[in-house]
């Protein structure tokens, strides 16, 4: 099933910081949503991610830190 496809006005010429600004805005609406449903594989692949992380808490990165990241 292809995902669909959403024009947003004015997204190409949206500063970085108003693109991420969007983003923390959808999740945050997707969790105000309720329960999502996901992918076995895709639960699968979070739940090694997460492990991975319990297991070297080094390798993670703070919010401030990818947002760091994203705007080099």
């Amino acid at each position: 099933m292809a995902a669909p496809t959403i024009r947003i006005p004015g997204l190409a010429e949206a500063s970085i910081e108003e693109k991420l600004a969007l983003i923390d805005e959808l999740w945050e609406s997707v969790r105000r949503a309720g329960p999502v449903r996901m992918r076995d594989d895709h639960l699968a692949e979070l739940e090694r991610r997460v492990a991975l992380v319990y297991e070297d808490p080094a390798i993670a990165l703070t919010p401030s830190q990818a947002r760091a990241l994203l705007r080099k």
